[in-house]
């Protein structure tokens, strides 16, 4: 028995019995994202650690200047009043253009970061297995790329902008403050752990909302780009008002999810505001009565207000910062999900490329089943190296998932496929994919020109014009190409609107003669076209055929009746299988079909 779809686990599943994604591992991952850039952020770091250093000194030189004037008298000298206003002024001037430096070079490594990161994670989206595509919709998938890439972006500003400024007024205002009065610099300390151990109790819970808003916007995002991307269809079957429900459903409760998200976030941001501020009163009235005792000077609370300003901004900040560390970190986990989501092509290392010189595709026991549903039962025959082979049969039969597996689409079948004596789950997916070329039922269009639609499949012979105008006339697009305002340069929209369903057919078989394939499958491949196109291009096909091995699945059975051979499916087994002229002399179940369709 095969392996099932629905024994394993979902993503949701998986996601909710995986490690939580800790601070750690974001430090981690944000170093691998930074990739050749990490020298250059590091250059930018320092930059800005010094400016944030060199910016204690204002409070200070405050503080001494008050103890300074407050003792002079008339006359005294003012050097060291000039000396200190001297260095404000350079360290003030410092501090800007530090600022500026490392703003401007940091932003612009972390928005090539962001285009790096997103061109990596499309670029993993091409290399999943199409079992992977199937359990998201586009929508989803775009939505986890896009709020991945921003929140990488967004954490490279916050460190730039914020943590370096949080991290140097903690660490050095503390010790600063510890050369001067080391009880209320531990009291600080002791402060500080305490509102790290409540802004830890709501982070967490808040991070838990985050998370599961996340994962409803991206459903949302699915369910609209699907509505949108399907509008033909949504005003023709009247599907808008059953979809307007749907949407207002998901729309209801992705605004209670963020509303619960937004609770959390704000009663931890009053229940440390609330904590700060009454620490911040208690330690001044506190030096207020060493200072009635002689044992403070005025200078040191003008120092100490002036610092814990600096310190209590940058506690506050934390605290604001944290909530979208938080939520990137989220959407950051999301993005890892999808990037080190195994690949089939990564993990060809160590397989065998296609065999050069073939002879045959044996499919050996073949069975496979779809949610503990069997689909294909004991399925065996020989396809050899240029015969042509048509599968027909009822809706269900098995055609369509046997082509699957032809394609490598899933490997968790029972039996075998087998090159010659190589099990195809034992070739490289890469060497495969070089030697085979596929048409569907509904031909998959970019909004590009049909030029670049039709040489998109074989990038070595791009400006090949002698195969490309082979193509087209063998796919009789010439028979349209006049229609088309700029000839084959022509943009034929999104999904080929500008076409009709026949004509992108015949566009994606002129993509696949391009290609040169070894092996061919075609999956009703014309069936938008009318009785008279079909005729016109299975008579050009045939020729093309005879340099290629084909599969080919029809329910229109003309399409098929110059194969080789021809196998009947019916309830995932082979019932029949022979010649045209074999099975219909037969009078078994292809004489049926074959009788209904000629009458109908």
């Amino acid at each position: 028995m095969s392996f099932l779809h629905s024994d394993l686990p979902s993503d949701k599943m998986a996601r909710e019995k995986a490690a939580p994604y800790s601070n750690r591992a974001l430090a981690r991952d944000m170093l691998g994202f930074l990739g050749e850039h990490k020298i250059d952020f590091l250059g930018v770091t320092i930059i800005r650690l010094l400016s944030e250093i060199s910016w204690l000194y204002p409070a200070y030189a405050l503080s001494q200047l008050v103890t300074l004037l407050g003792a002079y008298t008339l006359g005294a000298d003012t050097r060291v009043i000039f000396t200190i206003v001297s260095l404000w002024v350079v360290v003030s001037i410092w501090r800007h253009l530090s600022i500026y430096i490392s703003q401007m070079h940091g932003f612009a490594i972390a928005e090539r970061v962001y285009l790096k990161v997103q061109e990596e994670a499309i670029g993993k989206l091409f290399r999943l297995d199409i079992a992977w595509h199937e359990r998201e919709n586009t929508g989803n998938k775009l939505k986890r790329i896009e709020r991945g890439g921003e929140s990488i972006y967004q954490i490279l500003r916050i460190w730039i902008v914020n943590i370096i400024s949080i991290g140097v007024n903690s660490v050095g205002i503390l010790f600063v403050l510890s050369q001067f009065d080391l009880p209320l610099t531990l009291s600080i300390a002791l402060f500080t752990i305490s509102y790290a151990i409540i802004a830890s109790y709501f982070t967490k819970r808040a991070a838990d909302r985050a998370r599961i808003v996340n994962e409803a916007q991206e459903e949302m995002s699915g369910l609209l780009f699907e509505s949108i991307g399907n509008m033909r269809s949504v005003k023709v079957m009247s599907m808008g008002p059953w979809l307007m429900r749907r949407i207002r459903e998901k729309s209801s409760d992705l605004r209670i999810k963020i509303e619960e998200r937004m609770w959390w976030f704000q009663t931890a941001s009053l229940t440390k505001n609330i904590w700060g501020q009454g620490f911040r009163v208690a330690s001044a009235a506190y030096i207020v009565w060493q200072i009635t005792k002689g044992q403070q000077t005025v200078g040191f609370l003008v120092l100490y207000y002036g610092y814990y300003s600096y310190f209590w901004s940058a506690i506050e900040n934390l605290a604001n910062i944290s909530q979208e560390i938080v939520i990137a970190k989220a959407s950051i986990a999301r993005l890892k999900e999808l990037l080190d989501e195994p690949v089939g092509i990564e993990n060809d290392r160590g397989k065998r490329r296609f065999p050069k010189e073939w002879h045959a595709i044996e499919l050996r026991n073949l069975s496979f089943s779809y949610n503990k549903q069997p689909v294909l039962s004991g399925v065996s025959f020989t396809l050899r190296r240029g015969e042509k082979v048509g599968i027909v049969g009822l809706s269900g039969a098995g055609k369509s998932t046997l082509f699957k597996l032809l394609l490598k689409e899933y490997e968790n079948y029972t039996g075998d496929i087998l090159i010659d004596d190589v099990p195809l789950r034992r070739i490289s997916k890469l060497s495969y994919f070089e030697r085979v070329a596929a048409v569907l039922q509904e031909t998959e269009v970019f909004n590009l020109s049909l030029h670049d639609n039709v040489v998109i499949s074989n990038m070595a012979k791009e400006q090949d014009g002698a195969l490309f105008k082979r193509s087209l006339d063998i796919a009789h697009v010439t028979d349209f190409l006049h229609k088309l305002p700029l000839g084959p340069d022509t943009l034929i929209g999104e999904k080929g609107v500008k076409l009709s369903g026949g004509e992108r057919q015949r566009l994606g078989l002129a993509r696949a003669v391009f290609k040169e394939p070894e092996i061919l499958l075609l999956d009703e491949a014309t069936s938008h076209l009318d009785i008279e196109s079909e005729q016109r291009i299975q008579d050009s096909l045939h020729r093309f055929f005879e340099k290629v091995t084909a599969v080919v699945i029809a329910h229109r059975l003309s399409t098929i009746k110059e194969m080789d051979r021809i196998i009947v499916f019916e309830n995932g087994t082979i019932l029949e299988e022979g010649s045209f002229e074999e099975l219909y002399a037969r009078r078994g179940r292809f004489f049926t079909l074959w009788e209904k369709q000629k009458l109908n």
